[in-house]
């Protein structure tokens, strides 16, 4: 399996390094066999007794201006970093796609099956404007990315750019709003909804089968091999996952001022903030996994002298709930429940 491209340089950054770091494939593959597969970058074709342009023209207001799309999309290239995970499930396989984790494909293992062997074009973290052009698209989507002001200008001069939402942090958008938002791009806000009432029911049964989760404290950290810390807050999407199972965020996390980014920066005298009845450590790589569960600090935590301080050294499930989409909850659920439901016992 080849690499993905490198990344191409001298254009403004897109990605960031470690937002991901620190569904089931059977539940994500169930979601794509249901609806009918397409060709590679091309949309699904409307369902039965839909015209081709229902719901079309849209405009749908972003950050930087309004895309403005004339007809349901036929090829794709997704900048925003999981937006893929919407299509995918969908049978809507971009025509590009940017790089996501450690994977050749650029996707997670949650939404590898919905490729269907397709090999989408996957472009670094860099927004290389002009590869992005030379693949045609009709429609570039861009929720879950740090798109700029100019990247977008260039972008939507040669056609429609779906970028942050107003009023949104860069890779802060709702997995409900993300999936509403591209359903409603491409022609399919019925398929989505579906997506989005499985997503939900799935978090509502976590919730259900696990009443102990009922209003205990959490912090879930990122920290690697030299010992840097970052909690994440209410902005991040690991953060509104677990609350939607009932835990809270700590409130000295909750307390502290992250100037409305996703993360808060912890320093090694301050540790002891991170404290919580159930502290999750996710890790900036897979290598930094044994550094940190030996990490003196962290062990020192009470957390973890209850046997509460839960380091995942599961590399997809790290990636699987920093993604929070409809194709990568229910596999980080999988994963993850049973892990709460230990230490919180």
């Amino acid at each position: 399996m080849a690499p993905p491209p490198a990344p191409s340089t001298g254009l403004p950054r897109l990605g960031r390094r470690g937002f991901l770091a620190g569904v089931s494939g059977v539940v994500a593959a169930g979601l794509a066999a249901g609806l009918t597969a397409c060709g590679s970058g091309s949309s699904q074709a409307p369902a039965e007794g839909q015209a081709p342009s229902a719901g079309f023209p849209v405009g749908i207001p972003n950050r930087y201006g309004t895309a403005q799309i004339a007809s349901a999309p036929r090829r794709i290239v997704t900048l925003g970093i999981t937006d893929h995970d919407v299509l995918l499930p969908l049978g809507v396989v971009p025509a590009g796609l940017t790089a996501w984790g450690p994977w050749a494909s650029g996707v997670g293992p949650w939404a590898e099956p919905m490729l269907g062997g397709q090999r989408p074009k996957v472009f670094g973290s860099d927004v290389d404007v002009e590869g992005v052009i030379a693949q045609t698209p009709d429609l570039m989507i861009a929720l879950q990315s740090a798109l700029t002001q100019d990247q977008y200008n260039r972008l939507s001069s040669f056609n429609p750019v779906l970028a942050q939402p107003p009023g949104s942090i860069d890779y802060g958008v709702g997995w409900r709003t993300q999936a509403e938002t591209i359903g409603q791009a491409v022609g399919r806000q019925a398929d989505v909804q579906r997506l989005v009432s499985e997503t939900q029911a799935r978090i509502d049964r976590a919730r259900a089968e696990n009443p102990l989760f009922a209003g205990r404290t959490h912090v879930t950290v990122r920290t690697d091999s030299a010992g840097t810390y970052a909690a994440y807050t209410k902005a991040d999407a690991r953060t509104h996952l677990l609350e939607q199972l009932g835990l809270r965020l700590s409130p000295a996390i909750e307390a502290m001022d992250s100037k409305g980014r996703f993360n808060v920066k912890v320093s090694k005298e301050q540790v002891s903030l991170l404290d919580a009845d159930v502290v999750i450590v996710t890790t900036a790589k897979p290598t930094d996994v044994e550094a940190v569960r030996n990490d003196p600090l962290l062990n020192n935590l009470g957390a973890a002298r209850r046997g509460a301080l839960v380091v995942l050294d599961d590399y997809d499930l790290t990636m699987a709930l920093g993604s929070a989409t409809v194709s990568s909850i229910p596999f980080a659920l999988d994963r993850l429940t049973p892990k709460l439901v230990d230490a919180l016992s």
